[in-house]
Formats: C-alpha cells, sequence, structure tokens
C-alpha cells in the first residue's frame, strides 16, 4: 500500500497532464489514505494541492469533481490524522486554494474547508405533541397579559401586534394550517430556551417572552371581539403568544410608507445582528432563512428542491429586492425563531446555510441604496432597464460588508479576524453595483403545466398579486400558454445562470474561512 501511495504522489507532483490518469492517482491515494491515514506526509499534501492550483485541467468540463476529490483528501488530512502539523498545512493549502482561486477549483477547496467537523452540538428542544390546542376565552387572555380591546392592534403579516406599555408589545402569531403549527409550536420553544440562555448574548438581543396556557404554548380563542376581528387580514385558528419589544417590528431598511434610516444606525443595525447570527450558529442554532432565497418560486410545488435558493450551484436568484422588504434580522436582533434548526458536527449544509447567511447580509445591504427611491424599479417608458447605480456608494458599501462579515466571524469563531477576508472587494463591489443597480432581469415565466395545477380563483389570485388587472386576466386562457410576468428585479435571467457569479465566490470564501478557522480554534492548530 506505502508504494502505491509513493507512485500516486509521484505521478501528481511530476506529471499529472492525462485527466483520467490524474483522476485515477488522486482516487488511489484517497483509498490508500482511508485505509491508513498515518501514511499522509507533507509530501502528500503538497501532490494533493498541485493537483488543484496548477489548474491543468481546468478547461475540463468535469474539472469540478477531480478537484472535488482532491480537496476532500486534503480535508478528510486535516481531520482524520493524528499529526497536528500535518493537519495544519492541509488547511493552509485549501486556504490558499480559496483565496487564489476563481471557478470549479475554489467551489471544490472551499466546500471541502466548509465541511471540516467542528465540535458543536446543537441543542435538543423534545417538541411535545401538539395534536391539543388549548381553548382559552378573550377575558383570560386579558387576565393573564394586561390585555384589553382599546389598546392599539395592527397585523403585520400573520401577527396581531397590540401595544401593551411603552415599548411592549403583545403579539398572537396565527397559524394557517398543521405545518404552521407545528412551526409555531418550535418557534416558541425557541424562545424559552433562548430567555433561559441569554447570557450568552452580550449584545442588544430582544428575546421574546412566549405565554404558556399549562403544558402548552398553541391557543385558540373561543370568542374574539367583533370589533377587533374586523380588522384582521386573516382566519385565526390556533396561535402563539409572546410579549416582545416594539423593536421587534423595526426593520433594518425602511418600508416604503417610513422615512429613511440613518447610515450609522443601518450600520449598527447589521453589524450586530450578523454578529448574532454567527454567535447562533456556533452554539449549533442555524438561521435557515435570515431573507426568503428562492431560485424559482412559481414552480416549488413540482421540484426537488421547493424552488429554494442553492447558492453552491449558481443559478439565478429570485426577486432578490422584494425578499428584502421584510427580512429576519431587526432592529431587536435575529427575528422569527421559527426558522431555527439545530444542527451538529460537520455538514455540507451547515456550510450552505452559513452561505445562506452571508447572501443575505449581502442582499440587505444592497436594498438599503435601494430604498432611497423604492418606485425607480422595472423598466422605463422605453422599455429600458432602469438605471440607479447613482444611488450606491461604492465606499460605504464595502464598508458595510467588510464589517459585517467581521462581526460574523467574530461571534461564530469567538475572536477577531486577522488577516482580511482574501476577496478583491474593490471588483465586487463594482460589480455588484452594477448588477444590483441596474434592472436587466425583471421576466418570470409562468409555465402552462403550472397555470394547470391551479384552480381558476387561484390563477386569478396568483396574477392579481403581481400587477395584473382584471381586465388583462379575463383575456388569458388558463393552461394553454406559457405567460410572461415582469416580477423583478432578479439576479440573472429566467432558468439561467445568476449575472452576479462573484456573489457566489464571496460566500464560498467568506463561508469556507469562518468553518475553517473555527476548526483550527476547537484544534488547537495555530
Amino acid at each position: 500500500m506505502h508504494r502505491d501511495l509513493v507512485a500516486s504522489e509521484k505521478y501528481l507532483l511530476n506529471s499529472c497532464m492525462d485527466f483520467s490518469a490524474t483522476y485515477m492517482a488522486v482516487s488511489m491515494l484517497e483509498h490508500d489514505l482511508s485505509k491508513n491515514v498515518s501514511l499522509g506526509s507533507s509530501k502528500t499534501v503538497n501532490a494533493l494541492y498541485n493537483v488543484i492550483i496548477k489548474k491543468v485541467h481546468s478547461s475540463q468540463r468535469q474539472s469540478y469533481f477531480l478537484y472535488r476529490k482532491a480537496a476532500n483528501t486534503l480535508s478528510f488530512l486535516a481531520s482524520a490524522g493524528e499529526d497536528p502539523g500535518l493537519a495544519a498545512e492541509s488547511i493552509k493549502c485549501l486556504k490558499h486554494i480559496v483565496a487564489d482561486s476563481v471557478g470549479p477549483s475554489h467551489r471544490a477547496a472551499a466546500e471541502a474547508l466548509g465541511s471540516l467537523p467542528l465540535k458543536i452540538k446543537g441543542p435538543s428542544l423534545r417538541e411535545k405533541s401538539i395534536s391539543k390546542v388549548t381553548s382559552i376565552r378573550w377575558d383570560d387572555l386579558c387576565r393573564k397579559t394586561g390585555l384589553n380591546e382599546g389598546c392599539d392592534m395592527k397585523c403585520i403579516g400573520r401577527s396581531l401586534v397590540f401595544s401593551i406599555a411603552s415599548n411592549l408589545f403583545f403579539v398572537i402569531k396565527l397559524s394557517r394550517s398543521d405545518s404552521e403549527s407545528t412551526a409555531l409550536n418550535r418557534e416558541a420553544l425557541w424562545m424559552e430556551y433562548l430567555q433561559a440562555i441569554k447570557h450568552e448574548f452580550p449584545i442588544k438581543f430582544d428575546i421574546p417572552t412566549p405565554l404558556r396556557f399549562g403544558e402548552a404554548h398553541l391557543f385558540r380563542l373561543t370568542d374574539f371581539p367583533d370589533k377587533l376581528k374586523k380588522k384582521m387580514t386573516i382566519h385565526m385558528d390556533s396561535a402563539i403568544g409572546f410579549m416582545v419589544h416594539s423593536d421587534y417590528f423595526v426593520y433594518p431598511n425602511p418600508l416604503p410608507d417610513e422615512k429613511s434610516v440613518d447610515w450609522n444606525n443601518f450600520m449598527e443595525v447589521m453589524r450586530r445582528n450578523a454578529w448574532l447570527l454567527g454567535r447562533l450558529a456556533s452554539m449549533g442554532i442555524v438561521h435557515t432563512a435570515p431573507v426568503p432565497l428562492f431560485h424559482n418560486r412559481v414552480q416549488r410545488h413540482r421540484r426537488r428542491d421547493e424552488g429554494y435558493y442553492e447558492w453552491p450551484r449558481g443559478g439565478r436568484l429570485d426577486r432578490w429586492l422584494m425578499s428584502c422588504r421584510y427580512p429576519n434580522l431587526g432592529k431587536s436582533g435575529v427575528r422569527d425563531f421559527e426558522h431555527f434548526e439545530a444542527i451538529s458536527g460537520s455538514s455540507y449544509r451547515y456550510y450552505r446555510l452559513i452561505g445562506n447567511h452571508f447572501m443575505s447580509i449581502i442582499l440587505i445591504c444592497a436594498s438599503y441604496f435601494r430604498n432611497h427611491h423604492p418606485e425607480r424599479t422595472g423598466f422605463d417608458k422605453k422599455g429600458y432597464p432602469i438605471d440607479v447605480r447613482n444611488l450606491f456608494c461604492p465606499d460605504l458599501m464595502q464598508e458595510l460588508i467588510e464589517a459585517s462579515f467581521n462581526s460574523y466571524y467574530e461571534g461564530f469563531t469567538g475572536r477577531k479576524i486577522g488577516d482580511r477576508l482574501p476577496v478583491d472587494f474593490d471588483n465586487f463591489v463594482l460589480r455588484s453595483i452594477d448588477e444590483f443597480g441596474v434592472d436587466q432581469y425583471m421576466e418570470e415565466i409562468f409555465r402552462a403545466t403550472d397555470q394547470q395545477e391551479m384552480s381558476d380563483d387561484e390563477f386569478n389570485e396568483f396574477l392579481l398579486e403581481r400587477g395584473f388587472t382584471g381586465d388583462n386576466i379575463n383575456g388569458l386562457s388558463k393552461g394553454l400558454e406559457d405567460i410572461t410576468i415582469m416580477t423583478g428585479p432578479h439576479l440573472g435571467g429566467f432558468n439561467q445562470r445568476i449575472s452576479l457569479p462573484e456573489l457566489i465566490h464571496f460566500t464560498g470564501t467568506a463561508a469556507s474561512y469562518c468553518i475553517g478557522d473555527r476548526y483550527i480554534v476547537d484544534q488547537n492548530l495555530e
């Protein structure tokens, strides 16, 4: 076995010109090390590094699979061996590749670095059955909360928000289905858990306090006052209730009818939320949706990925600006706990979800500049894309992205970043402004197949929500042909690649460096 390993190393260091032979040599090296990792040496590390960094096969369509095998073998050397020096050397090589390459080699190295096993164990909430929902009368709820009909109430999404006192809200969050009831029950359990460990968060983080009714969080009101019922926009079935600071409903960006947000306040909110996302992830609590990220919303019900965005694949990003309107990052801190998920150890999914955090942060940063003139979207009267690049300040955007990354890194690794993240920030920011500031991609295709799955009412409602009028709809025949609708801006054309591949590169670099450096801290490999 040792002789075979030496032969593979020799080929990879001195030749590796033939793609198939190179792939076989890496495969044999991987196999030999899986049988006996102690055979690995600095020569092994250099041989694997050489395969990726020399990019001899970068023009091959299958190059990613070669680079992935070599990078994963380096990751195996870093995590499975007993030589800390060799582990540190392997990680250093992976970080160099991430820093110095683009395309398939960058993706392979970032994914390998991002899959290192961490000493993180997410909490177990032990969710109880929610088959029974507590029935409660309005008067009893008032006695329990200080609520009354005179309290100001407004509907925000599917939440009924009551002003109880200065800076204090009581919120009834409604469920519209069994799956939403399960999610609400989980959200209340997360609230309780985080309340119990709030000492872990030395910065502002207003954690809601959920109500319990006996052993249950879920309840159903038996006699909601008619006066308030008239103000509701959705039907009330089961719900949870919680007390929270009024900042819980203050978003980083202003809503369309609100005045603009001060730059310093926006920067503070973004840095603090980035730290909180990183800190929670370091505890095995990962927010799966800081903003909703989709590749294709329309086809959710018939896609294997349910339309959710899988950023390593680099596809078109659906309705990016709309996704930032109600983010789950606010003045109170991270919000909407139903999207929390406990994750432990090593997982490619961990890497992908942390990447979601960075994508979400950058989208919100870009939306800050766009929201100075939110009405300027789409095409002008001549059919040309609206160009609002003048709304962006490159220096401020770069400062915001770097500060947010540094805060996330500190929250996740437990230390301040040393060297600057190896990204060409000047080019990344200018390319971002080009794509975020010009609405080139507005079209979405409403496939006939998707139309056929809908009832007539659903079909009409779908189009009305996307700007069609009743007269427009009356002239259409459901399910006969595709319909083009303007729902953007998107990043990329429908069913095409993302128009900002630099965002994918940044995300992979940021996520892999956070996980790689956390692994170094865990294993004392400095």
